[in-house]
């Protein structure tokens, strides 16, 4: 109560790095289908610092949130020529956690790589 009226407090709830399920899209450029997939990705808020001295610690390196276990599932496309290899690879997250960037194994870019979409025939996996 603030001077006898009733107040909610409202806290802003930041979900912590964890996987979420997703929907991809995997094609292959000869391939003339595209099969969508579900699988899990990490997401989510990682604590962060913003420098007020930036100029002192120029090298400053913020924890994002990525896999901590990936296992790696194979998909075949379906109508690909035989000179081409119908395997697409893709990444499931089993566990995620808050580190510095692994560029071998997450895009940690400011903007991602836009909307996943096919560009040929879509079919579920």
């Amino acid at each position: 109560y603030f001077s006898g009226i009733p107040v909610t407090v409202v806290k802003k709830i930041r979900i912590s790095c964890h996987s979420i399920n997703v929907t991809i899209s995997a094609e292959k450029d000869d391939c003339p289908v595209c099969m969508t997939i579900t699988t899990s990705i990490c997401s989510g808020y990682c604590k962060t610092k913003e420098l007020l001295w930036k100029p002192l610690f120029p090298t400053f390196n913020q924890k994002v949130c990525i896999y901590k276990e990936v296992q790696y599932e194979t998909i075949f496309l379906q109508g690909c020529p035989p000179d081409v290899d119908p395997s697409f690879t893709y990444p499931v997250a089993l566990s995620c956690h808050c580190d510095l960037c692994d560029m071998d194994s997450s895009d940690c870019t400011v903007t991602g790589i836009g909307p996943d979409s096919c560009s040929s025939q879509n079919l579920p996996a």
